[in-house]
């Protein structure tokens, strides 16, 4: 699902020119979007959306003011950081190697600061709308609070995430969303996770690389310790049905031939009774990326979802499509639509919100 077509960068700003060059769709290192339309998610009724979009409009508009204060502050910081980068390179190189040479050092120290500061300057606007989208639709339409962004990397350090079982160290993580709230005697989470592998001497974070899920967590009260059981399924890439260097229990069969064909358990399979084997058919039915992990597929089609029991705590683990558009508002320089972006992110809250119904279905079956 995308939204109406935007107008370009203003022309005759740092700003503007920056954004021309880095294409017309912004995009971080696995999230964003590359102008793709996602599979049409959920729509809500004409009253309900309506009753959304005028509360959303508000706060859009404030968003909009603010945005353009940036655009103003922003440019100037730019012009400033790029003569002073310019004069200190202009220096150095006259220095070390003549006139020639500081020309070229000068260009490439402006160049530099330039893309340094609109990297993070854009990422800025991004969440603050995200941000305030968020607080407005997600309550009322699923009953879940959105996370703010610096408690989020907070919630999936890669010291936690070497406990679920994956391919190797986590080094880097990225959380695009995170929403959190009460449900069924549980307390949960849902969140939009991605993450880097390597070691100390292989710390690559390319853009498009790395892996995407979306993270359904249900934690009981009284949560105890305890072994994991870690479900693996079988249409994995090859890197996740690797043993990780810590090592996981040893594969046991559940002896359903039908679910051994297509996940395999690592520890203890006994939670994993009727019931619970049963309720995977729910969390298949949620899932969208493509064997790649590139492109949106439609819901049922997509890779199956990993899977990690402890005493007391379900987490799901579902691939996703990098850069899927999901939650993306417009660039900086156009304006927050509240007829455009409520149905959009109403749609991409309420498919956050089904692989959290199919996770709860899975604890039915487990904790009986």
């Amino acid at each position: 699902m995308t939204g109406p077509a935007v107008a370009p960068p203003p022309r005759g700003t740092l700003l503007g020119l920056l954004a021309r060059l880095g294409g017309p769709h912004r995009r971080g290192r696995q999230f964003g979007s590359l102008g793709r339309p996602r599979q049409p998610g959920p729509v809500l009724p004409e009253e309900q959306l309506a009753g959304l979009q005028a509360r959303l409009g508000p706060v859009l508009a404030r968003l909009d003011a603010e945005r353009r204060a940036w655009i103003r502050q922003t440019e100037r910081e730019l012009r400033l950081a790029a003569g002073a980068a310019a004069l200190v390179g202009l220096g150095l190189g006259w220095s070390m190697g003549g006139p020639v040479t500081g020309l070229a050092l000068m260009l490439g120290g402006a160049g530099f600061a330039l893309l340094l500061l609109m990297g993070r300057a854009q990422g800025t606007t991004r969440e603050a709308a995200k941000q305030a989208i968020a607080e407005v639709l997600a309550p009322e339409l699923i009953g879940l609070s959105p996370v703010p962004p610096d408690a989020r990397a907070r919630r999936f350090t890669p010291e936690r995430l070497a406990g679920w079982g994956l391919p190797g160290p986590v080094h880097t993580v990225t959380v695009d969303e995170c929403l959190t709230g009460e449900r069924a005697g549980f307390s949960v989470s849902i969140a939009r996770v991605g993450m880097f592998f390597g070691n100390e001497n292989n710390r690559t974070a390319e853009v498009g690389g790395g892996a995407c899920f979306v993270v359904a967590e249900l934690t009981a009260p009284g949560e105890a310790e305890g072994d994991a059981t870690v479900v693996i399924p079988q249409d994995a890439a090859l890197a996740f049905r690797t043993a990780p260097s810590a090592g996981r229990p040893p594969a046991a069969a559940t002896g359903d031939a039908d679910f051994d064909a297509r996940y395999r358990v690592h520890g203890d399979p006994s939670p994993l009774g009727p019931e619970a084997r049963a309720a995977f058919a729910a969390l298949e039915a949620v899932a969208r990326a493509d064997p790649t992990c590139t492109r949106d597929v439609t819901p049922g089609t997509g890779l199956r979802p990993f899977v990690i029991l402890r005493p007391g705590r379900v987490t799901v683990l579902t691939p996703l499509a990098l850069f899927d558009g999901a939650f993306e508002p417009p660039p900086f320089w156009a304006a927050l639509d509240a007829a455009s972006l409520t149905p959009r992110f109403a749609s991409d809250l309420l498919i956050l919100n089904d692989h959290l119904a199919a996770a709860t279905i899975l604890t039915k079956g487990l904790f009986r």
